[in-house]
């Protein structure tokens, strides 16, 4: 049932791709807050010199923006075929799927790929992890198939038929999503 809603890619407008970021960022951090009920997180403290509202401590998920340029929609599809492999590996054994007992804690947050409404070869993939030590450098970096996906995507990368970029961030309990 999971192949009939999964589909290779998505094309997302700029208003669409930022909501999709902004809802991903929401659901990271309501999935903190459940686990610090009753502490300060996501409290907000009055300023009495400005009357502003401030919360903006780092301590939600690890964010990763990768964006990749291809040299031809061939060398894009390829990727995308690659890349499905590993979403639906993510979401089995990282993600939603993972938690099949309620025993396990949820590794990966998000981990979607979107193709721009502009340009067909610019492809984006929005990673959010729990944390950067264990969601992303533990379990996701050893993932079976990501590792293998890395290998193939080095290769086109140093052949010159992509280019990649990427940034990471920490949420902090700045806006909402």
């Amino acid at each position: 049932k999971k192949e009939e809603t999964m589909s290779r890619a998505i094309v997302l407008s700029t208003s669409n791709l930022a909501t999709l970021i902004l809802a991903s960022l929401s659901l990271g951090y309501l999935l903190g807050s459940w686990g610090r009920i009753g502490s300060s997180y996501g409290s907000h403290s009055l300023n009495s010199s400005s009357g502003a509202t401030h919360a903006n401590t780092v301590n939600g998920a690890f964010v990763l923006l990768v964006t990749m340029k291809f040299t031809s929609i061939e060398n894009r599809d390829t990727f995308l075929e690659w890349i499905e492999q590993v979403c639906n590996d993510v979401y089995d054994n990282e993600g939603p799927g993972s938690i099949t007992d309620g025993s396990s804690s949820l590794n990966t947050l998000s981990y979607k790929v979107a193709i721009s409404d502009k340009d067909p070869l610019s492809v984006v993939l929005l990673e959010r992890y729990a944390d950067k030590d264990h969601g992303y450098l533990e379990v996701h970096k050893s993932g079976t198939e990501f590792t293998k996906f890395r290998e193939k995507l080095k290769g086109m990368q140093e052949s010159g038929d992509v280019v990649i970029e990427g940034e990471s961030y920490l949420e902090t309990d700045l806006g909402f999503v």
